[in-house]
């Protein structure tokens, strides 16, 4: 069971990191977009940034909780 709660916690740096990664793309995809006036390009980075918060949301709340759907 230790093993198992080691791998969800990595799972958990990963997917956040994951998520953090998103949203920085989306925070330079928006200023480009800005920059240029491009409507386009700053939609797509607020998009990027909002999908990127919540996936940072689901690894810190949603990953951990696992472990208490399976009981070994």
């Amino acid at each position: 069971m230790e093993f198992f709660n080691v791998v969800l916690q990595y799972a958990s740096m990963g997917v956040t990191a994951f998520g953090g990664g998103i949203a920085i793309s989306g925070i330079i995809n928006y200023g480009e977009g800005k920059s240029q006036n491009n409507a386009g390009k700053q939609d797509e980075g607020m998009s990027k940034i909002v999908g990127g918060g919540v996936i940072i949301v689901v690894g810190l709340l949603l990953v951990p909780q696992l472990s208490t759907l399976i009981s070994i």
